[in-house]
């Protein structure tokens, strides 16, 4: 089979899941009305203000949910998790001349591409280059 076998292959595959998504199957987010609705009901039996039908509604919602989950993955990261603290994920960085280890580090060697040889770069070698017209 040759290459644009394989990728007219390619393409009629996703053709078909393209053509299964725009009719209307089920996606992850199918099953969002159902999970809220189950959150609902836990909120209320935990608050006492449980509705009569509970276990009913609660029952329902978890079939609907389980027949979901048979016909696609299904989304269970929780979604309102709280977002880590100001300042939590990254620290400032130090003050000028706070670390006086960052001071006194001396430059790369700088590489002298007609000899192929290493040199030091230093203050007294930019002085010259900048006097040099």
């Amino acid at each position: 089979m040759g290459f644009l076998d394989k990728a007219k292959g390619l393409a009629d595959q996703a053709m078909a899941k393209a053509d299964q998504a725009m009719a209307g199957g089920p996606t992850s987010k199918s099953a969002d009305p159902y999970f809220r609705d189950l959150g609902v009901l836990a909120y209320l039996e935990a608050t006492g203000r449980a509705p009569a039908e509970i276990d009913r509604l609660r029952q329902e919602t978890m079939t609907a949910i389980q027949g979901l989950e048979g016909q696609t993955a299904l989304n269970f990261a929780m979604s309102s998790a709280a977002p880590p603290p100001p300042g939590a994920a990254a620290s400032a960085p130090p003050p000028p001349g706070a670390n006086a280890d960052l001071d006194t580090v001396e430059p790369p060697p700088v590489q002298d591409i007609a000899a192929g040889a290493p040199e030091r770069a230093d203050a007294a070698d930019a002085q010259e280059a900048a006097d040099t017209p």
